[in-house]
């Protein structure tokens, strides 16, 4: 995994900062190893705030674009 800028919590804020071109699954990883970081147990899948929540992380469709269209449905492939 090689991003062009370094994930990193800010405490001031309270956020962690994730470059854009992360895919969710690095992106989680990365969240999750910053919470592990600030002492916050880590369930073992997803992630959990220092608040008790679930973080979530807008993730990118899992199906790509074409397996959803109406033709393939339709076909059932």
């Amino acid at each position: 995994m090689s991003f062009s800028t370094r994930p990193a919590f800010d405490a001031e804020s309270r956020t962690i900062s994730i470059p854009d071109t992360a895919t969710y699954t690095d992106a989680m990883t990365v969240v999750r190893a910053i919470l592990r970081e600030l002492v916050v147990d880590q369930p073992p899948f997803g992630a959990v705030c220092w608040c008790g929540e679930p973080v979530d992380i807008d993730a990118l469709p899992l199906i790509p674009h074409q397996k959803t269209s109406e033709q393939v449905v339709r076909h059932g492939a």
